[in-house]
């Protein structure tokens, strides 16, 4: 606009003047012109206006005419007005002069007539007049003819010619005078760009930094007719042919509609097809669609282009639609029959090109198939694809497919399928109660015959009403479907009996009651019978949580074995649809102190959920990954498992889930800073997930009180001890912990030792408790039984004996696997060995407790051995260089191996072997257990894998499974990898 300003104010003295105003539809040239009109007026000129269309293409003059405010339908041989004669005279001269001719030169009559119409207007413009011409485009060629001539001779009065026009659209011709006049320097040229995000907001009233102007700005182009349509859209209820919004605004369709009505039959066919083909088109298709001879499709395609309907998409011969908007206004006012015809030629010419369902759904879904086989199926096939990734798109279309299908009972596998999609699909989408509304419907459809498909729904709808924590209902429609398959005859009874126990007994467990042995063997039989491995794998895996929770430790050791060989022997499709037997295997492995086997084994669990989109288990195997990682000391790797739990957690409606999730990831977050807040928090969590003093433990179950535990001692540091004790004995029954897994009763006891300690009464009870209760066979369980005894221990007389039992039980849970433990136990036997009188073996174990800590990249425990190290007695030797800083250490990426330690001193002097006499080892085979350092030793000789399980008496499988976690842990590939590995290592 300051432009136009500008050129008014300098019109008297630069003269003659034409202004080119270009841009697209909808860019707002009309807008401006009446701007340009006002302000001409507000300088005091006289100012003309008209607009060109279709309509006036054809009549000579039409244009010119009607911005001089002279009508050539009244030309009379009678009139005497001079620029009716004219243009009376103009229109019949011949059309062969050259228009920018010298007009006295010979043959030149219609260029003197040319210039006689300039004379009329430089005579008119004496006092200052402005012309403006809307939709130049669209001009009578007469007109054109004129504009052509005044850029070629301007007049010198104060005449300013302001001429809007779509370039796309305008004949080549008028582009190339007008860009011609703008060289010369007799014509200027303004552009209306697209709108700026600012100038959007504006437009729109919407926050200038909110998502929803981004997404308007964004699909309108900048353009304001397109942005204005588009919001008014987004306002209306949606329509159930754009998913995306609804049909644009009346007054927006009637104007669109006003400029396809111009269209030649063939034109309208060709975008007609256009509309049903898509975003994108080719010619070739647009022919077969149309139905057309190609040469006529050819040139009605030529025509659409020419009126800037379609543009060129991209690289290659392919076309769009000006605007996705002008589609959608084609396609709604296409006739319903003709669209559903049209819909069968374009989905016959894609499936046979290949296309992908994921990219012939929408077209089913703009025009729903009334019965087809095929399309339901294209429809059921690409709602599976996109589930992970759209589940709201995939609920969508597979309830068009449901509504296209046939009454009838033949059809009632189809439906029960589709439904099952349905149903997996709102539980990806956040709609867990309407999964099981549909789960509900199926049961009703599906026929007790063939019993297969219906005991699939029912264990599917169990375990569903199982994560919305209805217990009772899915332990009885369990139940029921048991006594309908009875007392199983054939084997594929046997298999359906299997599943639905090993379901049942699962639901068991979850709510809080011990699975029933007898039916768990029983199961185990019927799945062998059937040839049914995964179900078998359940049973077992269930049967070794009971036998884990009981404390039966023999049992458990060889039934998790068992179950760890079994289903490490499975390939992911035979377990695909029951990744939670993958996660009792895991909550078992980690009860008996076995973090690596578990993560592995719920890694995989997480990785088939994810796969086969079952979504409602995701929460419980991402939180128990994030508990063993956190008992590994990968804070980090935690922390991100935690917070994956959280995002999906909410889908389930499970608030336990939902709670647990966030207490772990804000007890992983105190651990990898040092934020004061952070712990606190973490503790305040922590506390509020203590299972409920009284009654059974229906609700949560035993993996709640195991989680407790653990939550526990993540923040023993962080909460009030007295307090604690107090709400622990009574949240696990009591002194005896009867709620308490007998696995995890060590450390109950440990912890229980430590508060007393801390709160200044020291109680031996928990120390010979937690010795009581300890397994021989288990590593952990004897670390924190000599933690205990350790903790109970006080006085300088005590000191030496305490410091002790800390080193052992640091190394005991380096070969548990327990980093972050073995750090956090070599903390506390420093103090205790400094008052004994050993100052600098304290500061060895200060010195490895922080290369541990900086391994598990824990901030937290890391500052507190800075202050531990402070308060040592000040002689000591140099110190080891400052810990990194905490940005530093929270963003870096673990390594496998902890940095070596600086030489404290001379092995040769006293202090050196009080030094290297103190140290737990830590080499580069520290990530790794026993019996895996054990593996990696003989593999790094060259023996094969049968050699190895000879010498160590175990199955050359179990041997294999050692090596593929000694690769992970190690970061190496292969076995000569290992050999190369170990022989540097030494």
């Amino acid at each position: 606009m300051c432009q136009f300003t500008t050129i008014l104010e300098n019109l008297e003295e630069t003269g003659g003047l034409v202004v080119e105003l270009a841009g697209d539809p909808g860019t707002g040239k009309t807008r401006m012109l009446t701007r340009f009109a006002d302000e001409a007026r507000r300088q005091g000129y006289q100012v003309l206006r008209t607009g060109c269309t279709t309509v006036t293409q054809n009549h000579p003059f039409r244009a010119l005419a009607q911005l001089l405010h002279t009508n050539p339908a009244d030309y009379s041989d009678t009139q005497s007005d001079e620029l009716v004669t004219l243009l009376r005279d103009l229109a019949a001269a011949p059309s062969h002069d050259v228009p920018d001719s010298p007009p006295h030169t010979p043959g030149g009559s219609r260029c003197l007539m040319l210039h006689r119409v300039r004379h009329l207007l430089q005579g008119r413009a004496k006092t200052g007049l402005v012309l403006l011409i809307d939709d130049l485009q669209w001009a009578d060629p007469g007109t054109l003819e004129v504009v052509d001539y005044l850029l070629s001779w301007p007049v010198t009065a104060p005449l300013l010619l302001v001429a809007a026009h779509r370039p796309r659209q305008s004949a080549l011709r008028l582009q190339d005078a007008l860009g011609h006049a703008v060289g010369l320097g007799t014509a200027r040229r303004i552009d209306l760009p697209p709108l700026t995000l600012a100038e959007s907001a504006h437009l729109t009233g919407l926050p200038a930094n909110g998502p929803d102007l981004l997404a308007l700005h964004q699909e309108s182009r900048g353009n304001p007719l397109y942005l204005r349509a588009l919001a008014e859209s987004a306002q209306q209820p949606v329509d159930a042919v754009f998913d995306a919004q609804g049909l644009p605004p009346g007054w927006f369709s009637s104007r669109l509609l006003a400029e396809l009505a111009q269209l030649t039959p063939d034109e309208t066919s060709i975008i007609s097809a256009a509309a049903m083909l898509g975003d994108r088109f080719a010619l070739e298709d647009l022919t077969e669609v149309a139905a057309m001879d190609p040469d006529r499709a050819c040139r009605a395609s030529a025509r659409l282009s020419e009126r800037d309907l379609f543009r060129p998409a991209g690289p290659g011969l392919q076309l769009t639609f000006r605007h996705p908007l002008m589609r959608q206004v084609v396609f709604a006012d296409l006739d319903h029959c003709w669209r559903r015809t049209a819909r069968g030629h374009v989905v016959a010419m894609r499936s046979r090109a290949g296309t992908p369902a994921v990219e012939l759904a929408p077209l089913l879904e703009e025009v729903p198939p009334a019965s087809g086989d095929e399309d339901r199926h294209v429809l059921a096939q690409a709602a599976v694809e996109i589930m992970a990734t759209d589940p709201d798109t995939a609920c969508r279309w597979i309830r068009i497919a449901l509504r296209a299908v046939p009454e009838g009972g033949e059809y009632s596998a189809e439906r029960v399928e589709l439904l099952t999609a349905l149903a997996r699909a709102q539980g990806l989408a956040d709609a867990p109660q309407g999964a099981l509304e549909v789960s509900d419907e199926m049961l009703a459809l599906v026929p007790a015959e063939p019993r297969a498909p219906r005991v699939r729904m029912v264990v599917y709808t169990a375990l569903l009403d199982c994560s919305l924590g209805r217990h009772g209902r899915a332990d009885e429609l369990l139940g029921a479907e048991l006594r309908r398959v009875g007392d199983p005859d054939t084997d594929e009874e046997a298999a359906l009996a299997a599943s639905l126990t090993v379901a049942r007994e699962l639901v068991a467990c979850v709510s809080g009651t011990l699975p029933d042995a007898e039916q768990l063997r029983a199961a185990v039989r019927w799945a062998r019978r059937g040839g049914d491995r995964a179900d078998e794998l359940g049973a077992l895996s269930l049967l070794a949580a009971r036998q884990v929770t009981l404390g039966q430790s023999a049992q458990a050791e060889a039934a998790v074995d068992a179950c760890a060989g079994a289903a490490d022997s499975l390939i992911d499709a035979e377990l695909a649809a029951h990744p939670e037997y993958l996660g009792v295997l895991g909550w078992a492995e980690c009860m008996l102190g076995r973090p690596a086997e578990a993560e592995s084994h719920l890694q995989r669990g997480v990785r088939l959920a994810e796969r086969s989109h079952e979504t409602h288990l995701l929460p419980t195997l991402l939180n128990q990954l994030a508990t063993v990682r956190y008992q590994s000391g990968r804070f980090v790797e935690a922390r991100e498992a935690a917070a994956s739990a959280q995002r999906v957690a909410p889908r389930t409606g499970s608030s336990h889930a939902v709670r647990l999730a966030a207490t772990l990831e804000a007890v992983a977050a105190a651990q990898t800073t040092h934020d004061v807040r952070a712990a606190r928090r973490a503790a305040e969590l922590s506390e509020a997930l203590m299972p409920v003093p009284l009654g059974p433990l229906s609700r949560d179950g035993h993996w709640h009180v195991s989680a407790a535990l653990w939550l526990a001692d993540a923040v023993r540091d962080c909460v009030h001890p007295a307090q604690w004790s107090t709400t622990a004995i009574a949240a696990f029954g009591g002194p005896q912990l009867p709620r308490v897994p007998a696995s995890l009763r060590p450390l109950a006891c440990e912890l229980l030792a430590e508060a007393a300690a801390r709160a200044g009464r020291p109680d031996p009870t928990w120390a010979d408790r937690a010795e009581a209760v300890a397994r021989p066979s288990s590593p952990a369980h004897r670390a924190h039984a000599l933690a205990a005894r350790a903790h109970v221990l006080t006085g300088p007389d005590a000191a030496r004996q305490a410091a002790d039992r800390y080193q052992e039980a640091a190394r005991l849970f380096a070969s548990a696997g327990m980093t972050g433990q073995q750090a956090r136990t070599l903390l506390l036997a420093a103090p205790r060995l400094a008052e004994a009188g050993h100052p600098l073996r304290a500061l060895a174990l200060l010195e490895r407790a922080d290369e541990l800590a900086e391994w598990c990249g824990s901030l937290a425990l890391r500052k507190r051995i800075v202050q531990q190290r402070l308060r040592l007695p000040k002689a000591r030797p140099q110190q080891r260089p400052p810990v990194s800083p905490p940005d530093a250490v929270a963003g870096a990426s673990r390594v496998p191996t902890p940095t070596p330690t600086p030489t404290v001193a001379s092995p040769a002097s006293g202090a050196g072997r009080a030094v290297a006499a103190a140290r737990v080892p830590v080499t580069p085979l520290t990530p790794l257990t026993d019996r895996e350092r054990q593996v990696a030793v003989i593999a790094g000789t060259g023996k094969r894998t049968r050699e190895i399980a000879e010498q160590l008496r175990l199955s050359p499988r179990t041997i294999d499974v050692h090596l593929t976690r000694i690769y992970r842990k190690l970061g190496i590939n292969s076995r000569a990898a290992l050999v190369h590995f170990m022989a540097e290592t030494g």
